[in-house]
């Protein structure tokens, strides 16, 4: 019997030593969160999935970017462009006077013609 008594203290022991205390378990509650937090942090998390991008998507996004270099090139071609355009400018506002000269030219030797004409006819 007593061989007994001491088995089942053997095991009372090993029961005792795999359980924990009401202290220990109130530290493993503040510990853990509740089903209800981690269902809103799932959600938080969610909507955090939503809104991010994927590294595909930053590499299309990315692709589709003008470089720095790029932007140096198109300015460089808009001053050019610019430089062209002044100098066409120039060159139509130099025409614009020649065509006003010989228009006047024109009315001139027509006037003149005319002259002459009313003359020879008479």
């Amino acid at each position: 019997m007593e061989h007994t008594l001491r088995q089942i203290l053997d095991k009372l022991d090993k029961m005792e030593a795999n359980m924990t205390t009401k202290q220990e378990l109130e530290e493993i509650k503040a510990n853990m969160v509740t089903k209800q937090e981690l269902a809103e942090i799932k959600a938080e998390l969610e909507k955090v999935k939503a809104n991010m991008a994927t590294k595909q998507e930053l590499q299309e996004v990315k692709a589709n970017m003008a470089t720095k270099q790029d932007f140096t090139l198109v300015q460089q071609a808009v001053l050019e462009t610019n430089e062209i355009v002044k100098r066409l400018e120039t060159k139509i506002d130099s025409h614009e006077k020649l065509l006003t000269l010989l228009s006047h030219r024109s009315l001139e030797h027509e006037a003149a013609i005319s002259s002459i004409r009313f003359i020879l006819t008479k």
